[in-house]
């Protein structure tokens, strides 16, 4: 491709229009960028293609643009859909840069899959959520060839408020993101038994979960989440209990195979199984604080 990937280069590629793909389409969008959409379920496509976007009819479309942005609910349905065939056929030149979270050995997996097929791979999961998303205010967490992220920054730094480095690996990308998950559902979990020993004293906890926003724990985490735990308030989710679950046993996998262990991860995944049994799979994470609501009747 001549021209990079910008409002005034070529078309960029976009798959998945999930709540945080469509958020980050849709930014995109509004900076001018020229996007070629396409998304296993075609009506998630149909709002930005009445902003602009060009609707794909394939995947192979997608990667013709030479440069894709993907977002994927999970690891599998990025080597379903970005398989040997599909990246074979990719045009010369062609970068992939996947926002998926993923495990770490994936991301090494797929960085192979991609050399293999000539396609480039860059590793770029973002922290935030949809609304911050489609402010462009996102963390976004950069590994690969510094050739190709350098290719694509340009598009990073519009999707987020800050682009962080962290070196050639894909995986180092993954590794990050899977830790800051990890010490957010740690923060879930001290947040619900907080707040259920203080509910027994009949302690106002909304006002608890000020005062720690105030002063210990200023941030979106305990601020976001301790309103939601203390008011138990968890729909519409902002990350479900299921993609919680998943995330932490890729917490659970990346530490195993480095031999670390992890004295709360027993704590922790019984927390999650009991939710995920409770019918807790499609509300906020933060539910997960109804756990130890009931053990503690």
């Amino acid at each position: 491709m001549t021209d990079g990937p910008g409002p005034t280069g070529s078309p960029i590629g976009f798959v998945g229009l999930g709540s945080m793909g469509s958020a980050i389409a849709g930014h995109l969008i509004d900076e001018g960028y020229e996007l070629v959409v396409w998304n296993r379920s075609e009506s998630a496509a149909d709002e930005h293609v009445a902003r602009g976007a060009v609707r794909a009819a394939s995947l192979a479309e997608v990667l013709a643009t030479g440069t894709v942005f993907s977002i994927l609910s999970n690891e599998s349905v990025v080597f379903d859909l970005f398989d040997g065939d599909a990246l074979s056929a990719a045009p010369e030149g062609t970068v992939h840069v996947d926002m998926a979270t993923i495990g770490v050995s994936a991301a090494t997996r797929l960085a192979e899959l991609h050399e293999r097929n000539g396609v480039g791979y860059v590793a770029a999961p973002v922290l935030g959520r949809p609304p911050v998303a489609a402010a462009g205010q996102l963390t976004v967490l950069a590994a690969g060839d510094p050739v190709l992220v350098e290719r694509v920054r340009p598009v990073l730094e519009t999707i987020g408020r800050r682009v962080w480095d962290f070196g050639t690996d894909p995986s180092a990308a993954n590794a990050v993101k899977i830790g800051a998950n990890y010490l957010i559902i740690h923060a879930l979990q001290a947040l619900a038994e907080a707040i259920t020993m203080l509910e027994k004293r009949d302690i106002d906890t909304q006002r608890f979960v000020e005062l720690m926003s105030d002063s210990l724990f200023p941030g979106v985490v305990y601020s976001g989440y301790g309103k939601a735990i203390a008011t138990s308030s968890y729909s519409p989710p902002g990350f479900t209990t299921e993609l919680g679950f998943k995330d932490l046993m890729l917490a659970l996998d990346a530490a195993h195979s480095t031999g670390v262990s992890f004295p709360s991860e027993n704590a922790l995944r019984s927390v999650f199984e009991s939710a995920l049994s409770a019918g807790q799979e499609n509300l906020d994470w933060a539910s997960i604080a109804e756990v130890t609501r009931r053990r503690s009747l």
